[in-house]
């Protein structure tokens, strides 16, 4: 133990104390100053489509950290004192959701405290203002009671930014690079924020923390790239990773200890402090740049982290000199945490997928890993897979040359099964044994026994029934079936869209009902190696069997291509890696299956869609398709429903817009053009609209797009047709009328003519507020008329 904790002092005395420490705590003792108390009147602050007007009240700064003012409170004490912040989103969209959670579409609140926070400039700028005001007067003495008041609320929203905060003062005070942060305490909509930061896509937000039931979780207001007459530049990365290399062990009680590597390129001069992504897990334990000691600063940011729309938290590295513009150099980072869960019965989860090793910003570099583990274990990874055993460890190593922004991997105590076809292979991966959520259990019910003569019948005997699943439960009965399924599914994929990313494709199982698609690598829900009979009674149904059976296992290899070969840079295009791949799983299961298997799956997607929750709102009104984690944050059912449901209804109607043919040309087009780039929504848009056919409405889908991608609503529609007049006169009238949407909801829907002779008269008609009505002339009686004659667009 002496030993041990020698060790332990030595390492903690070896790790050096750098600015960011010291830095971080003169932020901290970044008290408000009395001496910078102004009474203010009228005094008022605009920025792109905020106004914040300061109508009479009391503005106080904080004390300098670094030289810079970073922060400032203004109270509104008096009956006559007031502030207000006016904004109004620049589309309906944003509107919409000010709406949803406000009440007005437009935010026009008065408020009585903003605590503001800033590293762009504003509290150097805001105080000479005030200086040369001449309404403003020094007020001190009450200076020093606000101060008292309100130091630790200050201190408390500073935690919040801190790692953000701390990346700014050091790396350069900038309004291009700078953010900055208002908690307002509203009079009507109590506490909310607004937030700018040049370093996202969407550079202004305006939202409110919730804590619902000891979880904190972030809704987003309004969320939106401000008007600008010349579109701005978007801050690239501040470094470039070119290359990982993860030395990595994993001991018998599971603990995850490694050394990572990272080849580095700077991007900006004047680099002090280099923020990466990393597991809230996993903690830093050493960290060197160019192999001399550098600080870590690792603490946790509540706001900073639920802002940055991802399950890692940001660490900051501080080399012992700033870092030069095109400098190059190896970042070594030595992490240990618990990533893995035992489930039971020998059976992992490993907790932390895509942030096991430092990243920033998911890019994409060459990857090379090795994992010590005992010999008993199997650790399983994509790309050329290597094993050696020395005693009782094994040592497993992969290498990709291939850049890749993400590396799964998987360990425990496997079975396997492979096939090789057309140049690729697939190699699965089970456990021997089920986790012990998934065991079969007897289930104690109440039920009356047969009544004898003279007894009265009881309702209180418990029985024992059988277990919920029936025959033995192995995820080893459907590993084989798997692995052709799956070499069928990427061969199928392969022909459509391309090669994979990797010929080596590698499926492993991981517990709970979800699955995951990496570079050459799947996590698969134990419940996809199961039989229908020996899933959980709740999960049984024709649709739950088919969907861990075929159409989680396809969905997550289709990833291979979306998500992972075509990249999405925003929150607001992630639905479409998700709609891609889930429609890809939906065609194989059409190819497998026929369209009737098809019309299972939508009709069930359609149905939760539409349900609704205790104050009949249902899911789909939760939001557009594009607001992706907002929606996760704030109903994650709903998100579900929209993501995965909603999205791949929207690619079934552009398919029957399209036909098939030039569908699936247009998503082979999609994997061609867009290999290693971002794909964006309005991407898909132009595509699609390249493919229409020549006489189709809506020939940029301009309104299909405002309609189901960036607007909610499934309409109830109510179609009638009438043969008027006399041959060879007669026309069709046909009426349509929409309900259960807003009144600028418009959707275009096909409605086909059946004419003697088998001739066929297809016209659209656009619905609206007001009743659609068109005369078509048709000559002779019609033997039938239909609307929407395949149901391939979506309604009640």
């Amino acid at each position: 133990m002496k030993w041990f904790l020698l060790l332990f002092g030595l390492s903690l005395a070896a790790q050096p104390v750098g600015k960011l420490q010291q830095l971080s705590q003169s932020l901290r003792d970044a008290s408000l100053d009395p001496t910078t108390c102004f009474r203010v009147r009228e005094f008022a602050y605009r920025r792109n489509e905020v106004r914040l007007f300061l109508t009479e009240g009391v503005l106080i700064f904080r004390k300098p950290a670094n030289g810079v003012r970073t922060g400032a409170v203004f109270v509104a004490n008096e009956a006559i004192e007031d502030a207000e912040v006016l904004m109004i989103p620049p589309n309906r969209m944003e509107r919409r959701s000010l709406a949803s959670f406000t009440g007005a579409p437009n935010l026009d609140e008065h408020f009585q405290a903003a605590v503001f926070l800033f590293t762009d400039g504003t509290g150097e700028k805001w105080l000479e203002q005030l200086e040369k005001s001449e309404t403003a007067q020094r007020s001190p003495e009450r200076g020093v009671l606000i101060a008292e008041k309100w130091n630790e609320t200050v201190r408390n929203l500073n935690g919040s930014l801190e790692t953000r905060l701390l990346e700014d003062l050091s790396n350069g005070i900038s309004p291009e690079r700078g953010c900055f942060f208002a908690a307002l305490s509203g009079k009507k909509l109590g506490n909310f924020d607004i937030y700018f930061d040049p370093r996202n896509r969407e550079e202004l937000l305006v939202g409110q923390l919730e804590n619902v039931e000891g979880r904190n979780r972030y809704h987003f207001w309004a969320h939106f790239e401000p008007k600008r007459a010349q579109p701005r530049a978007i801050p690239p990365p501040v470094a470039t990773i070119e290359r990982f290399q993860i030395k990595a062990s994993i001991g018998a009680d599971l603990r995850f200890q490694a050394t990572a590597r990272l080849s580095l390129r700077s991007n900006r001069d004047g680099l002090a402090a280099l923020p990466l992504d990393l597991s809230p897990r996993l903690q830093v334990t050493a960290a060197r740049w160019k192999g001399e000691p550098i600080a870590v600063f690792q603490r946790d940011a509540l706001r900073a982290n639920l802002l940055r729309n991802g399950d890692s938290e940001v660490a900051l590295f501080e080399p012992a000199a700033p870092i030069s513009k095109d400098e190059e150099g190896v970042l070594e980072i030595e992490e240990e945490g618990d990533l893995f869960v035992r489930a039971g019965n020998g059976v992992l989860y490993l907790a932390s997928r895509a942030s096991w090793f430092p990243q920033l910003q998911f890019q994409a570099a060459p990857f090379e890993a090795s994992f010590e583990h005992p010999k008993e274990l199997t650790l399983v990874c994509p790309g050329v897979r290597t094993e050696s055993v020395k005693g009782e460890l094994k040592t497993t190593t992969c290498k990709v040359d291939k850049p890749l922004r993400l590396f799964g991997f998987n360990l425990g105590s496997f079975e396997s099964s492979a096939v090789k076809r057309g140049g690729f292979e697939v190699e699965v991966y089970a456990n021997k044994t089920l986790e012990s959520a998934l065991e079969p259990r007897p289930v104690a019910v109440f039920l009356p026994p047969p009544a004898t003569p003279g007894q009265r019948r009881r309702l209180d005997v418990p029985v024992v029934m059988a277990p919920a699943s029936v025959g033995p439960a192995t995820p080893l009965s459907r590993m084989p079936a798997m692995a052709e399924e799956i070499a069928g599914a990427l061969s199928y994929f392969s022909s459509l869209f391309g090669p994979p990313p990797l010929p080596r494709v590698v499926a492993a199982p991981i517990p709970g009902s979800f699955g995951q698609g990496f570079p050459g690598f799947l996590y698969l829900s134990t419940l996809a190696y199961l039989e229908d009979r020996n899933l959980p009674a709740a999960e049984r149904a024709e649709w739950q069997g088919r969907h861990f059976r075929e159409i989680l296992e396809a969905h997550e290899l289709a990833h291979q291509w979306w998500g992972n070969q075509v990249d999405f840079d925003n929150y607001r295009d992630e639905w479409l890696a998700e709609a891609l791949a889930n429609y890809s799983a939906v065609l194989y299961l059409e190819k497998r299956h026929g369209t009737k298997a098809v019309d299972i799956v939508l009709e069930e997607y359609k149905k939760r869609l539409l349900a609704e929750d205790k104050e009949g709102k249902s899911n789909d009104s939760a939001g557009p398709i594009v607001f992706g984690m907002r929606l996760r944050h704030a109903d994650p059912a709903s998100w579900h429903a929209i993501t995965y449901g909603k999205s791949t209804w929207v690619l079934h109607m552009l398919r029957n817009r399209l036909g098939d043919a030039e569908f699936l040309k247009m998503l082979g087009q999609l994997a061609r053009d867009f290999t290693a780039k971002p794909l964006r929504t309005e991407d898909l848009r132009l595509a699609a609209a390249s493919f229409l056919p020549k006489d189709a409405p809506d020939k940029e889908l301009v309104n299909f797009f405002e309609t189901w991608v960036y607007g909610t609503g499934i309409p109830q529609l109510e179609f009638t047709s009438l043969v008027k007049g006399v041959a060879p006169r007669k026309v069709v009238e046909l009426r349509l009328k929409q309900s259960k949407v807003g009144e600028d909801f418009e959707l275009d829907i096909p409605v086909e003519i059946l004419m003697p002779g088998g001739k066929k008269i297809t016209r659209w008609l656009r619905t609206g507020p007001e009743e659609e009505v068109l005369e078509v002339s048709t000559g002779a009686a019609p033997l039938k008329v239909i609307l929407d004659p395949k149901g391939t667009v979506l309604r009640r």
